[in-house]
């Protein structure tokens, strides 16, 4: 993990909170990811008589919260079981959330408060305490905030907090104006890195493992991410004593304050999802006492979030905070951690770390190559979408398709440029496009055709030859020396040469163009077959696309055969001495290649087989 990286951040954001109280470095935005949301509020009346307080139910408020307001609900989230720091909580099971507040909460307050000189404080919650205890009191509040609950739309259900205010005497009090809260907040934000699960952790004279001091106090519980669990036995060092926990991670004070701010202002400005991958971006310079630079990214980077996250003029997209980085000098580079997070325990899995990805590589990676490989013919109006037609472009979400187990490894491989294996690619492009040929045999949803499928392979394909990561034959050149016969054929080698020659990178060698056009020969055959007789029995001769080098020469002589039979021997003559010169007299080498390159390529030109009638013969025959 990078902590000192996550530190450095925390120093400048303490810097930046220097003209605030010490209980609000402690308070948290229950949710940074959204500008605004609800916050359920409680509101109760208090007046002064002569024998002390009463106390009423006023009603129920929904109150906006944004980043300028959130403090006054002092909410610090809390541990799974003794729920969070403050009365402030997320809102949702009303019998549990509200028992807690009341049975729990309420009584740990006022047991505080007993030991405290607070006593006005202690004369408020005391009084509301009394007031929810009676049944007919905790009933009605109950019922209102349920009422108020199932009244909500299903986003606000699962996007807004509960919390407290009181009416003192016609003044309004939030929780953060009550000095036992304020202290409560900062004592968490101390207490608690050294005391959890009833557990005191806590070094003496060690040294902090973030700043390699010898410091008095090491605490235990102080990093701000919860790599992995500690509340059993067996998951913490030092003989499975929790009580050694400090020993596995010794964080000072200080260190731990900025630690818990740098890692708080991650989380809320520079996080988001990567084609729905969690990740945040932790800034560095190169030189680590760059601190202007640093602050200068920082910045930057929470601006271009915020633009991301709430801006009115971007179209949201997976990779668009990677093409404004993209823009950005590389005065900074970019930590990317890539997690999985426990939605109980909040502990997270790190799944991918990449480190030092300077805004070239993202321009490189984002812009320069997607805009060089987009403009090819093959991925104009290649999609339809409620029947309008959309060009097909590069993004990771293209790569995704092929690689959705595996896309830790590759965008691994990807931003650090890093070798692709050509098999492993046609051994994924396989995958897909025959998950998908099953999927159309059995299923009434929705399945990627496999013609799309087929120039999202070629797609990538190109974008990892542009980007040097597989190998192939870049010097290729067809070689074929068949002359067109000067009688119109139905078939247009010309179209097909052209192709052949478009695609150099995508059929770069010769027993790749003679597999693709037996896969032209065979959608011919298809399609006469679909004319003649309603449908295509020869299709299961292609076994679901698993096919080998023998099989398809079988398969290429018994479609020669077919067709013969449906429009006589010599019926597109020119495309089989092109697979003679292609096919044929490149079988050797056809024997010595992966049945998962064989297929693909196969496939491949069965998807293309239509492109290439000669459009000119069709209409002369349906005039005469």
């Amino acid at each position: 993990m990078q902590d000192k990286a996550i530190v450095q951040i925390g120093k400048l954001v303490l810097k930046e909170m220097s003209n605030k109280e010490s209980y609000q470095l402690f308070i948290q935005n229950m949710f940074p990811e959204k500008a605004n949301y609800k916050m359920i509020v409680v509101v109760f009346e208090l007046k002064t008589i002569e024998s002390g307080l009463t106390c009423s139910f006023k009603n129920i408020d929904a109150q906006n919260v944004s980043t300028e307001n959130f403090q006054k609900y002092a909410y610090r989230k809390g541990s799974a079981r003794g729920g969070d720091i403050t009365f402030t909580t997320k809102f949702g099971d009303i019998e549990k959330k509200f028992r807690t507040l009341v049975d729990n909460q309420f009584k740990t307050l006022i047991n505080r408060l007993a030991l405290n000189s607070l006593a006005k404080e202690q004369q408020v919650f005391q009084t509301v305490y009394q007031y929810l205890l009676q049944d007919a009191n905790y009933a009605n509040i109950k019922n209102e905030l349920s009422h108020f609950y199932d009244s909500l739309s299903k986003e606000n259900k699962n996007a807004s907090g509960l919390s407290l205010m009181f009416i003192i005497d016609n003044e309004e009090k939030y929780l953060a104006d009550f000095e036992i809260v304020q202290q409560i907040l900062t004592l968490s934000g101390t207490e608690e890195k050294s005391e959890k699960y009833d557990v005191k952790s806590e070094g003496v004279d060690a040294i902090c493992s973030v700043c390699l001091q010898k410091k008095p106090t090491l605490h235990g519980f102080a990093s701000p991410f919860k790599y992995a669990t500690v509340d059993k036995p067996g998951m913490v060092s030092g003989f499975f004593k929790q009580v050694n926990n400090w020993r596995n991670y010794p964080i000072c004070t200080d260190c731990s304050l900025e630690f818990e701010l740098g890692r708080n202002y991650i989380v809320n400005n520079l996080s988001g999802y990567f084609y729905g991958n969690a990740y945040c971006a932790i800034p560095k310079t190169v030189l680590s006492k760059d601190i202007k630079s640093l602050e200068r990214a920082r910045l930057r980077l929470k601006d271009l979030y915020s633009d991301l996250k709430f801006g009115q003029k971007i179209k949201v997209k997976e990779d668009s905070l990677q093409k404004m980085i993209a823009m950005e000098e590389d005065y900074f580079n970019l930590n990317l951690l890539f997690y999985e997070e426990n939605p109980t325990t909040k502990a997270i899995k790190i799944k991918l770390l990449l480190e030092e990805i300077v805004p070239s590589r993202f321009r490189k990676l984002f812009v320069d190559v997607p805009e060089k490989i987009n403009e090819h013919p093959l991925y104009k109006e290649a999609i339809t979408i409620k029947k309008e037609k959309f060009d097909l472009i590069f993004n990771f979400g293209v790569l995704k398709t092929f690689f959705e187990k595996d896309f830790y490894d590759l965008i691994q491989k990807v931003f650090m440029l890093q070798h692709i294996s050509k098999e492993a690619l046609y051994t994924k492009f396989m995958e897909v496009i025959r998950t998908n040929y099953n999927r159309m045999q059995t299923s009434d949803g929705y399945v990627e055709m496999t013609n799309l499928t087929i120039r999202k392979a070629h797609l990538t394909t190109c974008y990892l030859q542009e980007l040097g990561l597989i190998d192939y034959n870049s010097n290729y050149t067809s070689m074929d020396t068949i002359e067109q016969n000067e009688k119109k054929q139905s078939f247009d080698l010309e179209k097909l040469r052209n192709f052949v020659s478009e695609n150099q990178g995508f059929l770069d060698s010769d027993y790749k163009v003679g597999i693709f056009s037996v896969g032209i020969l065979v959608r011919l055959l298809l399609n006469i077959q679909q004319v003649n007789l309603g449908n295509t029995p020869f299709e299961k001769k292609l076994r679901g696309y698993n096919l080998s080098a023998e099989l398809l020469q079988s398969i290429y002589v018994e479609a020669l055969n077919k067709i013969s039979q449906y429009q006589g021997f010599y019926a597109y003559s020119n495309l089989r001495e092109f697979i003679d010169h292609y096919f044929i007299l490149n079988i050797h080498l056809v024997h010595k290649i992966s049945n998962n390159e064989l297929s693909f390529y196969f496939v491949a030109g069965l998807e293309f087989g239509n492109q290439f009638k000669n459009i000119e013969v069709k209409e002369e025959l349906q005039k005469s």
